[in-house]
């Protein structure tokens, strides 16, 4: 993976979202280089189109029913909207899940 200045992170898409992007045949853990967890998503979505129908809404806004974990393996603590954005550092693992509200 060539070097752009951004952090090398973990992304795991959860089942759920990968069975509904019709997903099952590719990896649950990616690496990419991304700025932020709302990064990452747009890159796993310019990968498989399929998953934008499931993340985004008729105004291109993430879901309610998406969820960020950031270093959280135990998925407790998912981020705000407003924290979509924050900084990610390298190594830092991100999952995407598609839960309820």
């Amino acid at each position: 993976m060539k070097s752009t200045g951004k952090p090398k992170v973990k992304v795991t898409l959860s089942v759920t979202l990968r069975q509904l992007s019709q997903l099952m045949d590719e990896s649950e853990v990616f690496e990419v280089r991304a700025a932020s967890a709302l990064e990452c998503l747009q890159i796993m979505v310019r990968r498989y189109p399929s998953m934008k129908k499931w993340v985004y809404d008729n105004e291109r806004k993430v879901r309610p029913l998406l969820w960020f974990f950031v270093n959280d393996p135990a998925m407790r603590a998912k981020l705000a909207p407003e924290q979509f954005t924050d900084p990610l550092k390298d190594n830092d693992e991100v999952i995407l899940f598609f839960g309820k509200t």
